[in-house]
């Protein structure tokens, strides 16, 4: 029977692309599948949830990315102390969320580098929930537990938190006993080297020439 998503506590999404794409060499939120970029993709997935508001975390060189967002239904928010690492910008997110939709009762915390997240993913991580009393469900790939993962208000203190290089990681592991875990074995790629942008985009162009 098909889920009836407004039957859930309310749910609002925050996307993580503040990062310096370091190894990759240039911005890797604009790197190029198709007609869109990851952070284009990674924006379209979360808009075809129900899920709202969705918020986008900017930090690196956001002149640039800023204006591959005109137009998206998102909102867009700068941490300026990007460079410490993940957890402020988590907090960022959050933060900003809460002020948007004070009544938000879940978040879904993304990142923009792993190309093959679909919507489906995200709605079966709100189903996990079951119905609002998990606190916290989680991705499992490559042996490891993280994001995309779904956070409960009950832990919105410890995510607000948050700084440095403390991620969404220290969170899970805090209460991993509470956490519903679903399999994403597709979360194991993300982009981070130019190495790693070509196999993805070699693999994928095999498999439009399979069909």
């Amino acid at each position: 029977m098909k889920k009836d998503h407004a039957a859930y506590p309310s749910t609002g999404i925050v996307i993580l692309a503040a990062g310096a794409s370091t190894r990759m060499g240039q911005p890797k939120q604009l790197l190029q599948v198709g007609e869109e970029s990851l952070l284009q993709r990674a924006v379209r997935i979360a808009l075809s949830t129900p899920y709202r508001p969705v918020v986008v975390v900017l930090g690196a060189n956001r002149e640039q990315i800023e204006p591959s967002l005109q137009g998206l239904e998102v909102l867009r928010v700068y941490n300026p102390d990007w460079a410490t690492g993940m957890g402020g910008s988590i907090a960022t997110g959050l933060a900003h969320l809460l002020q948007q939709a004070p009544a938000l009762q879940q978040v879904l915390i993304l990142v923009g580098d792993q190309p093959l997240l679909d919507s489906a993913h995200l709605l079966t991580l709100v189903n996990a929930t079951n119905n609002g009393t998990c606190p916290m469900v989680v991705s499992r790939y490559a042996n490891t537990t993280g994001v995309p993962a779904l956070f409960d208000q009950s832990l919105f203190a410890d995510l607000l938190a948050l700084h440095g290089a403390q991620g969404a990681k220290s969170v899970i592991q805090k209460h991993v006993d509470q956490a519903a875990i679903v399999d994403f074995a597709a979360g194991a790629l993300d982009i981070d080297t130019p190495e790693e942008w070509a196999t993805f985009l070699a693999k994928n162009h095999a498999k439009k020439e399979d069909l």
